[in-house]
């Protein structure tokens, strides 16, 4: 039988192949491996019908079962999406959940229309053990360089802009989050698994370019990003890493979050108020109201720690900003509330927390004077 065993992991993993995940959707949305797609042997309500009978019968009746649900045009169809997936992309793995029954009849299924494909020994059981294994060894002997700094500094454009010559991780973009009460993304966050094993994936590829003596570089984040969860080892070892203490001036942070938080939105884009017929004019106005609410939402999430009163004009700033934009497509006035939340909010947060932690800064100072000093760091 053509398999992939746990000796193979990782350069199968590094690899990139395509996947199959062949177990039923439910499962495939609990977690899933790097890039798979889901082309099920058993659809969930087949599978719950399938359980049901493996504890009322046994497994040689629920085998059977099986045979008989997945037979005739139904195992046609299902054949032929795997055919076609793998006809597309050559190179490609199953799985299933421990490398059993599922993953071994798609095999010998596709060995009945001429196409052999590997399955992956122990399925995703194994190969979640082996992305938990290869991330503790990472927090065990791997060191870090943290890029720290109050909110709106810069730090996940500077992790972009040091990423062209050292290794970096990026934690927001593992996590589809930016890390803050107003930080969701249009796109879900990854499930936790999924998260976990996106990150252990990040971590091996760093250890495969040989560069262990090199530490990667990492945004500093809270131990959740949205809600997710950074695992326990790595989040201690993020945590007593060295510090690169990103230092901007007030009025330019204040920028950087206009332009992350509402330039670089719908309707910041679509702000100017020339040349839009009805139709774009509604499309803009649904779109603000949606962002609007969504800012809103975030505010009073917070309102706890924020307090009363400053949380009540925050959201009144936020009324007065929404009320300029639907007129005039005004957006100036929302730096009013960003200044605002920093002030109250999450400077005072950001240092309170820098000192309990004790943290030890290697290098301080403005963006392009930390790029220089990791530059030199890299020669």
């Amino acid at each position: 039988m053509n398999r992939i065993e746990f000796s193979q992991y990782k350069n199968l993993f590094l690899s990139g192949a395509p996947l199959i995940d062949v177990r039923a959707p439910v499962e495939f949305a609990q977690g899933h491996l790097p890039g798979a797609v889901n082309l099920p042997i058993l659809n969930d309500e087949e599978r719950a019908l399938i359980g049901t009978t493996y504890k009322r019968e046994g497994q040689d009746a629920a085998v059977a079962l099986g045979y008989q649900i997945v037979s005739g045009s139904v195992k046609e169809a299902r054949v032929r999406q795997w055919q076609q997936f793998v006809q597309a992309h050559p190179d490609t793995v199953v799985y299933c959940f421990r490398g059993g029954k599922r993953s071994q009849i798609t095999q010998a299924w596709l060995a009945e229309v001429g196409i052999q494909v590997p399955l992956i020994a122990g399925g995703y059981k194994k190969a979640r053990q082996f992305f938990s294994d290869q991330l503790n060894d990472f927090c065990l002997h791997r060191e870090l360089l943290v890029v720290s700094g109050p909110t709106g500094s810069g730090k996940t454009e500077l992790l972009k802009e040091v990423n062209k010559f050292r290794p970096t991780l990026d934690l927001e973009f593992l996590a589809r989050h930016r890390g803050s009460a107003f930080g969701s993304l249009p796109t879900p966050q990854p499930t936790q698994v999924d998260f976990e094993i996106s990150l252990a994936l990040e971590c091996l590829k760093l250890e495969d370019k040989r560069t262990s003596d090199v530490r990667p570089v990492v945004e500093d984040e809270s131990r959740l990003i949205g809600r997710v969860c950074q695992p326990k080892d790595f989040f201690e070892r993020l945590r007593s890493s060295e510090v690169l203490w990103l230092e901007e001036p007030f009025e330019a942070r204040v920028q950087n979050i206009f332009s992350d938080y509402v330039i670089n939105t719908d309707i910041g884009r679509s702000a100017s108020p020339h040349f839009r017929c009805a139709e774009e004019e509604q499309i803009l106005r649904s779109q603000a109201l949606n962002l609007f609410a969504k800012y809103r939402q975030a505010v009073l999430s917070i309102h706890r720690k924020l307090g009363g009163a400053r949380s009540q004009e925050v959201l009144a700033d936020l009324e007065q900003a929404e009320s300029k934009f639907l007129q005039h497509a005004d957006l100036e006035p929302n730096k009013v509330w960003i200044e605002k939340l920093l002030q109250y909010y999450y400077d005072p947060l950001y240092l309170s927390s820098l000192e309990r932690r004790q943290v030890h800064v290697l290098f301080k100072g403005p963006r392009k004077d930390v790029v220089a000093f990791l530059q030199s760091l890299s020669r």
